[in-house]
């Protein structure tokens, strides 16, 4: 069997003029019997496209429009598989299930599963009050149960529950029964999972600049930023502020995104479509109007006629944009677009907000339009505008800040746009500055110790504390690691103006040299520093307060002499 890259399966002929266009790169058949890496038939291929039918069933662009937008299409798909960060794994899931609840529903529901024919359960029904707790996950839960005066353990692949325990359906494979329209739509899904339960990995996860990994807890014994963990809907992460880390269970990921789009130094990312993938395939889609669609939703548009001016992106999930993703998809098209997603994350509204308000304050115009139903996506479809183009391509590794803000800096050049606030919920999306009382700074650095995506640095040329507010993730850390109590954090939004991206010194000092050698050896705010503490200390021994302003060696010849 031929094997082939891009593959169209054209089995009516009805795309003739395509192939046509098409012939340089793409391979054109009235069969399936050639195999293809991305194919738009689901059964001889590495990856399933299924918008590129779509789009020619709905698409009234002219032919080589139509062309290139297939090509944009398929090459989405290409750099998505190419940069791929994801793993497999599989979990063995067998028909044991255990029902917790004391309720007539609960007891009707053990009835009906001990008759129900297409898959036979062994099943068990608990009442909640004598559960002790449960661990595990799909596949392989435990349950630690009070029998009698005995403890005792219950293991079992699925749970249902028939009470509110939102912190228990959390792990994939334990329902609540009220989410449910019926016992055949429970045990629809519950059935789904029988046997060989394949899985894969959603989000990568580097922790060398992640801002909760292995640092101090604060004042709560909590970490300084774990929004990931707060808006994972289940347990697909998990913080642990004992060893301050965080736990991820791919088995429980649901695949919403809501973690990437919240992290605020780019330590997460998003495998089906990673930043390394996202920026690659928007370089196909330069010079055109995006209508962004997230795959779940394509049926939505089934009939939906796509006007020409418009080139479909379709993304995996739905709610793994950021602030980052969305000025990149604006810069690298030169235009406005719209994005078709019924439901709408709180993280993806806040970001999608900031960079509106952003070109608002700009341009005058709207960037970023959302559609969240057909009627709404004709209305905005014919209102998208040009406005204006940049490429950029972040470096592997560098900082989702700092990707932001290189591509903001273009956009601002040498003006003044005044500010734009962050984040409505303030806990989300946040941006602001610190501000520093210079008087109380001794330049000890420990503010730069804390800072590990380099915003705070010091620079021994000038014997300085400089700032910059561009790549600050407003965590807070250099706040209670200022022994001094000099900093403040200030969570004021984005100034756009270019003295938002640049280094500033918010505190300087000179060196101090050595009373007796002349040696220089610490800086002047540090031994007035000490001086002020020991002095007192001390009281009239002249010889001891006259180390306070040597060097060590000088120090020691003093209290030896």
């Amino acid at each position: 069997m031929d094997f082939c890259d891009f593959l169209f399966v054209n089995n009516d002929k009805q795309f003739e003029p395509i192939a046509n266009a098409t012939q340089d790169w793409l391979v054109v058949s009235p069969s399936a019997d050639a195999y293809a890496l991305i194919s738009n038939n689901p059964t001889n291929c590495d990856i399933y496209a299924p918008e590129i039918n779509w789009y020619l069933k709905n698409s009234q662009a002219p032919i080589a429009a139509k062309a290139q937008n297939i090509k944009r299409m398929y090459f989405s798909r290409m750099e998505r598989y190419e940069y791929g960060i994801d793993k497999s794994f599989s979990t063995e899931v067998s028909p044991t299930l255990l029902i917790i609840g004391d309720n007539t529903e609960a007891k009707e529901f053990l009835n009906f599963v001990q008759n129900y024919t297409q898959v036979h359960y062994e099943v068990g029904l608990l009442d909640a009050k004598n559960i002790i707790s449960i661990s595990g996950s799909l596949g392989a839960f435990e349950a630690q149960v009070k029998i009698g005066e005995e403890v005792g353990k219950i293991s079992f692949a699925q749970g249902v529950i028939f009470y509110e325990d939102d912190d228990l359906a959390r792990s994939k494979g334990i329902e609540k029964a009220s989410d449910f329209e019926d016992e055949n739509a429970l045990l629809a899904l519950l059935d789904s999972r029988i046997g060989v339960y394949d899985y894969k990995t959603i989000i990568t996860y580097d922790n060398q600049n992640c801002q909760y990994h292995h640092r101090r807890p604060n004042k709560n014994n909590e970490g300084y930023c774990h929004k990931c963990a707060n808006v994972c809907p289940t347990f697909g992460i998990t913080k642990d502020n004992a060893l301050m880390e965080l736990n991820f269970s791919a088995i429980d990921c649901i695949n919403c995104g809501n973690c990437v789009a919240v992290c605020p130094s780019g330590s997460i990312d998003y495998t089906p479509f990673s930043m390394q993938a996202f920026s690659q395939t928007l370089k196909h889609y330069q010079d055109t109007h995006i209508l962004l669609i997230p795959e779940a939703f394509l049926d939505e548009l089934a009939d939906f006629e796509i006007p020409k001016h418009l080139s479909p992106l379709i993304i995996d999930g739905k709610d793994f944009l950021s602030e980052a993703h969305i000025l990149a998809l604006l810069q690298e098209s030169g235009g406005s677009c719209v994005y078709y997603c019924p439901e709408i994350s709180q993280p993806s509204q806040e970001a999608i907000k900031l960079v509106n308000d952003i070109y608002q304050q700009i341009y005058q115009k709207i960037g970023f339009h959302t559609a969240k139903n057909i009627s709404e996506l004709h209305h905005i479809a014919p209102s998208l505008q040009k406005i204006e183009s940049y490429s950029y391509h972040p470096r592997a590794g560098e900082y989702k800040r700092k990707h932001f803000a290189e591509r903001l800096r273009f956009a601002i050049k040498d003006n003044d746009y005044g500010q734009v606030k962050s984040g409505e919920s303030g806990e989300l999306i946040r941006y602001g500055q610190i501000t520093l009382k210079e008087e109380l700074c001794t330049l000890c650095m420990s503010c730069v110790g804390a800072c590990n995506v380099g915003s705070l640095s010091a620079n021994a040329t000038n014997f300085s504390l400089q700032f910059n507010p561009s790549i600050c993730t407003t965590c807070g850390y250099c706040v209670d690691s200022c022994p001094e109590n000099a900093i403040s954090l200030e969570l004021s939004g984005i100034n756009l103006h270019p003295s938002w991206f640049e280094n500033k010194i918010i505190a300087q000092d000179k060196l101090f040299a050595c009373s007796e050698c002349g040696k220089e050896f610490a800086t002047q705010k540090s031994i007035q520093k000490v001086k002020s503490i020991m002095i007192p200390l001390f009281g009239n021994d002249e010889a001891k307060i006259k180390t306070l302003e040597c060097c060590p060696e000088c120090k020691v010849k003093i209290m030896l002499g």
